[in-house]
């Protein structure tokens, strides 16, 4: 019985993988199509970069908790952001 479960759900993920792979938008850069989510992470990168040096500036940063949790949180906060703000339509 398990052994079938898992054979479902190994043709479920294929299935994805095959057929949703397409649904990705795609963003024309001097004539080279990206993936939008590329675009989203870079933006996010930069944003969040901006919003930690602000942190540090006005000396918020060391009551945040440790850096190596904050700053990849912060980048994935930027990400998901902008990917609801531009995309989520």
């Amino acid at each position: 019985m398990k052994a079938i479960v898992r054979l479902q759900r190994t043709f479920f993920w294929a299935f994805a993988a095959i057929f949703l792979t397409a649904c990705d938008p795609m963003l024309s850069l001097e004539g080279s199509f990206w993936p939008a989510w590329i675009i989203c992470i870079l933006a996010g990168l930069t944003a969040s970069m901006v919003l930690m040096w602000q942190l540090v500036r006005y000396q918020l940063a060391p009551y945040l908790g440790p850096p190596l949790l904050i700053a990849p949180s912060l980048w994935a906060l930027c990400t998901f952001v902008i990917w609801l703000v531009f995309y989520a339509a």
